[in-house]
């Protein structure tokens, strides 16, 4: 049974995302997951850059499907009567000393809007994203549900990071971050890998663990992170 509340969340986060009286996406009862009701209407292959090397992701060679752009994780700020703030985190473990100069990610915004959202590598804290070490705001996002434009983050200098490591890639909001999002899952490798979720609103929502991020052992996001 869905709560009265869960489908006030349903209802009013479809009616903002709504076309032609049809929603352009469906929402899990908990509202984490999201679900595109159409089928991408054209496909963008994402950006290459022969001088760099793949240093963890998951992203897929398959040329019409490079993540799995109908079906994600939602982020969101908490704002535009979305009732909780809610953000998505992928690990990763390199397996050399590398540097991070750039990480790309399968999310996207849901609908329309203009605002950005935070695109981080953090470090761990005991199974779940730490701190960010270094964050990075991102507006031109691809449209969630088409595929596969990809988010990006650059960063000239880089970022060491060290082999048998764990870190984390995190997408993630700040108060000029209104409009909602949605990180897609990968298409490559349905294993479940260690990933996290950070919640922060009411107990009907978030449990008892408002305001912490919470571990999972579940199928990635896609994204790549890249260097040298």
């Amino acid at each position: 049974m869905i709560s009265v509340s869960c489908l006030a969340l349903c209802i009013c986060a479809s009616v903002a995302l709504m076309a032609s009286g049809k929603p352009d996406f469906i929402f899990s009862e908990n509202g984490r997951f999201v679900r595109s009701t159409k089928a991408p209407s054209k496909y963008t292959p994402p950006p290459e850059d022969a001088k760099l090397k793949v240093i963890a992701g998951n992203f897929s060679t398959y040329p019409n499907a490079t993540y799995f752009s109908i079906w994600g994780e939602t982020v969101d700020q908490g704002v535009n009567g979305y009732p909780f703030q809610t953000w998505a985190a992928v690990a990763f473990t390199p397996t050399a000393n590398a540097t991070v100069t750039k990480i790309e990610t399968s999310a996207g915004r849901q609908g329309g809007g203009t605002a950005g959202f935070e695109l981080g590598l953090w470090d761990d804290a005991n199974g779940v994203p730490g701190k960010p070490i270094k964050s990075f705001h991102v507006a031109n996002l691809p449209a969630y549900g088409q595929c596969c434009s990809v988010s990006v983050a650059n960063d000239k200098a880089g970022i060491p990071v060290t082999a048998g490591t764990q870190y984390w890639v995190v997408v993630s909001t700040k108060a000029k971050d209104i409009d909602i999002y949605a990180w897609a899952f990968n298409s490559t490798d349905m294993r479940a890998h260690p990933t996290a979720y950070w919640c922060k609103g009411s107990s009907t929502y978030c449990g008892t663990k408002s305001g912490q991020w919470q571990p999972e052992e579940y199928v990635q996001y896609g994204f790549n992170v890249l260097g040298n």
